[in-house]
């Protein structure tokens, strides 16, 4: 699991102390996104620093506005108050027609029917062009991950700015290229939204539909010193409460939101599964330290009388340690410090609500939840 070649940087505070490091996972939900941007802003405050970054659509946003930042998170604010907008949604019109610096809606409605999706995302590219990119590629700064999803096969991808020599060997969903603009559109490519994504000849649509928790490549590039003690935030923006939705949109987003919801339960749980049995495979595999579980062998074959069948248990056991899969279980050092931070919501809260009141409420609230969390984590899933 864990890369041992990627270098943590000890870069140090104002004080000249070591700053506190951190991993961070960033789902997407449209203009939830402002909630992570305070949840940085407090963990920055705090006088940490993110060392890996994962995200998927507005949380890939993030990710990546984040690993550019020359003020973090100063940086990450301004983004989402560039996006804001004065005007609120007219009556009976569900989304806004357009976000500046994100998208600008389609107006030829003659071809209405040959659509694939509603707006140009023409304003974000452009964005996102004028990022230092120099920055962002530079993994000794902070490592970063997107998730995008492949619309031909299903299945999820993972870009990053990790050399190829450097990613898990052996793992086809992270794929190589020159980490760029192309790779975040991807990953906020929403189906229907915006138009989807064409590289090297695959085309892609947001990560959320197949992987909005992108947990999965921040936990396989840690080095194993991050694995036992590098504190991994997962900041969970989606709730199990809900308003009764009024229109066709909102029923989309409600039943998406559900789905996502889930999707991390299940896998929050499912990872605390693993990490329980591998960490009961380890104590067995002390038991069978290699000399002392001959040396039993040897006094269990000496025995007038032995239990009925603790021969042959035991040179099965033997055997099935020299395997290169046990020994591969073995060297996986499950992370230990993982924490799903539940951002609570308004029931009411559109994803798709950009005036500057809210956005600047997500920000307030996103930042005080946060640190809320830290000072009290019991009040939060810690896995």
């Amino acid at each position: 699991m864990a890369s041992a070649e990627t270098p943590v940087s000890a870069k140090t505070g104002s004080g000249g102390s070591p700053q506190k490091k951190f991993g961070l996972v960033l789902q997407g939900c449209a203009a939830l996104g402002a909630y992570e941007a305070g949840a940085i802003k407090c963990l920055y405050g705090r006088g940490m620093e993110c060392t890996i970054v994962a995200g998927a659509s507005s949380g890939a946003l993030n990710a990546v506005k984040l690993a550019a930042a020359k003020n973090p998170p100063d940086d990450v604010e301004k983004m989402w108050r560039e996006f804001a907008s004065d005007a609120e949604l007219p009556p009976l019109v569900p989304i806004k027609l357009e976000v500046p610096h994100m998208y600008s809606a389609r107006m030829d409605y003659w071809a209405l029917p040959a659509w694939t999706y509603g707006a140009y995302n023409t304003p974000l590219k452009e964005m996102l062009e004028g990022l230092d990119w120099d920055q962002v590629r530079d993994p000794d700064h902070m490592r970063v991950f997107v998730s995008a999803s492949d619309i031909e096969n299903g299945k999820t991808v993972y870009f990053s700015n990790i050399p190829p020599g450097r990613l898990p060997p052996g793992q086809p969903e992270y794929l190589d290229g020159h980490f760029g603009v192309q790779h975040v559109l991807a990953s906020g490519s929403f189906p229907g939204g915006y138009p989807w994504t064409v590289i090297d000849g695959r085309t892609y649509w947001d990560g959320g539909a197949t992987d909005n928790t992108p947990i999965h490549p921040v936990i396989d590039n840690l080095t194993k010193a991050e694995a036992e003690t590098l504190p991994i935030y997962v900041i969970d923006v989606f709730t199990g409460a809900g308003s009764k939705p009024t229109n066709l949109l909102e029923v989309e987003l409600r039943f998406f939101e559900l789905l996502l919801q889930n999707n991390l339960e299940t896998d929050t749980k499912r990872a605390q599964r693993y990490a329980r049995f591998i960490s009961l495979l380890k104590d067995v595999n002390k038991i069978l330290v290699q000399k002392d579980a001959k040396r039993i062998l040897d006094e269990v074959k000496k025995l007038p009388a032995a239990p009925s069948g603790l021969e042959d248990l035991l040179e099965d056991l033997l055997r099935v340690k020299r395997k290169k899969d046990w020994g591969d279980v073995m060297k996986y050092d499950h992370v230990q410090n993982v924490h799903a931070v539940d951002i609570k919501k308004p029931a009411e809260d559109n994803p798709a609500e950009y005036t500057k009141q809210t956005i600047e409420r997500r920000l307030q609230q996103g930042c005080e939840q946060m640190c809320q969390y830290l000072d009290s984590p019991s009040s939060a899933t810690s896995g």
